[in-house]
């Protein structure tokens, strides 16, 4: 019994370490550039232990990727602490608009820091196909912390109204960041790309809190 608590022991600190060293690799070079000897070398174990724990390198981008998005929600959990008293004193409208305003510049702050990383999110496809439902998980939390906002804004949406709004309103943030952080394309500068985000979240918020109904499946009929 001794001897497999420390084989589990051994197996979960190789774990760790490997996806630690994954995920400086991905920072500096992005997921196509991983290699497992290099892996191995980096950690100090044979290259077949690699496979011991995870069955292939895909499976570890896609524990990177998990993390990633746990670090991300991390850091929505330890900024909202800190958001300032003057929140409070706000109406309801006006604290949704600028939780939104936060949601938004902490995504941009993230994929700022951690640009092939946050890539490596929408880039990677794995050949096994499909998520697991763990890693879905992580995707709705991230979107449940949008939808909280759009609550207030947008009452008489229902929530399945309000999720595809979040998952739309995700997907034109992402969109503007990934186009000003493609250095291929010519990345912008902070503040420019700041100022887009801002403005396209402010012209979202706004427009639903005055029109409510253009998020509401009935409009469309």
């Amino acid at each position: 019994m001794m001897n497999e608590a420390r084989t589990s022991d051994r197996r979960t600190a190789l774990r760790r370490a490997l996806i630690a060293a994954a995920e400086r690799m991905i920072d500096e070079r992005g997921h196509q550039a991983l290699r497992a000897r290099e892996l191995a070398q980096e950690v100090g174990c044979a290259l077949g232990a690699i496979y011991n724990v995870f069955p292939d390198l895909d499976a570890l981008i896609l524990a990177v990727k998990a993390q990633t998005l746990d670090d991300l929600e991390a850091e929505i959990a330890r900024r909202f602490a800190a958001t300032d008293a003057g929140v409070a004193t706000a109406t309801a409208g006006d604290a949704a608009k600028r939780a939104l305003q936060t949601l938004a510049q902490i995504y941009l702050a993230f994929a700022s820091r951690h640009t092939r990383r946050w890539q490596t999110l929408f880039e990677h496809r794995s050949p096994n196909g499909g998520l697991p439902e763990a890693y879905a998980a992580k995707i709705e939390g991230i979107l449940s912390h949008i939808e909280r906002p759009l609550e207030t804004i947008a009452p008489s949406a229902a929530p399945i109204e309000r999720r595809m709004f979040a998952r739309a309103l995700l997907s034109a943030v992402h969109g503007v960041i990934a186009r000003g952080l493609d250095e291929n394309l010519g990345a912008l500068p902070a503040e420019f790309l700041a100022w887009q985000v801002r403005a396209l979240v402010d012209a979202a918020a706004s427009g639903v809190a005055d029109h409510p109904e253009i998020i509401t499946m009935a409009g469309d009929a």
